[in-house]
């Protein structure tokens, strides 16, 4: 419980400067007259009436879907790739060439090839969002299962564990808090491909609709789409904390310790 509240604790005063700068927006915008840019009071009973009511099975539920469909796909790809690379050195000869290519790519700029290729249904998003995110988790799972201790190693080959448990008892465990790292830089992409992808061919999704209101001058519209877009990227980055500090609760006890 002590621990629950520490954390929750330490979430509070790091929200102190987004909400000072709410505060300094709702005030500065107050008396604001210009069209592009309405008072955030405005802005807010938009999103009200937009996001609590009206849009929310049409536009944040596709996102949140192929948000999650991508990423687990990424996640599964990057940790099997990376575990194989990395405990093969033969493996790893053929394959991070080809790595080092397609990630010296922007992942933005696939999209198009990705449409063009797959159409403009879901799986079109979900493969972008899964190619663009899979290559942090990779990169980071091949660098984790590669540092593994030589102790640790040693201490295996004592016991005459076989190649399989080495791997998945001593290389992949000690290289989790890495993949968690990666896992989270990731996340961050995949969310940021999935609203790339929605603008750039999609009629349903935040980020279309932000797309799609900004064409027809709908700036509240536009306004809360934006404002949408940060609360679920910060609400969605401490659900990812929490699931890593439950996964990886041995860790942190042993950096406690340390």
């Amino acid at each position: 419980m002590r621990r629950a509240w520490n954390w929750l604790l330490a979430i509070l005063i790091g929200g102190w400067l987004p909400v000072l700068l709410i505060a300094w927006w709702w005030t500065s915008s107050a008396d604001s007259t210009d069209p592009f840019f309405p008072p955030l009071s405005q802005i807010w009973e938009q999103f009200k009436l937009n996001w609590i009511w009206q849009y929310w099975g049409v536009h944040v539920m596709p996102t949140l879907e192929n948000l999650a469909a991508g990423f687990i796909l990424a996640a599964a790809i990057g940790i099997l790739l990376g575990v194989l690379v990395g405990s093969a050195p033969t493996a790893a000869r053929y394959i991070e060439p080809l790595v080092d290519f397609f990630r010296s790519i922007p992942p933005i700029a696939l999209v198009p090839v990705f449409i063009l290729i797959l159409g403009l249904d879901a799986s079109m998003r979900i493969a972008s969002i899964a190619f663009a995110a899979s290559f942090p988790i990779l990169l980071s799972t091949i660098e984790g299962v590669r540092s593994t201790n030589v102790v640790l190693l040693d201490t295996a080959t004592t016991f005459r564990l076989t190649r399989a448990q080495v791997l998945w008892r001593v290389r992949y465990p000690n290289a989790l808090p890495t993949v968690f790292a990666g896992l989270q830089v990731g996340f961050q992409i995949a969310f940021i491909v999935a609203i790339a992808s929605e603008i750039l061919g999609a009629g349903f999704g935040i980020g279309a609709f932000t797309q799609m209101s900004t064409d027809s001058f709908m700036i509240l519209d536009a306004w809360t789409g934006v404002l949408l877009l940060g609360i679920l990227g910060y609400l969605l980055n401490i659900l990812f904390d929490i699931v890593e500090r439950l996964s990886l609760r041995w860790y942190v006890g042993q950096k406690r310790l340390a």
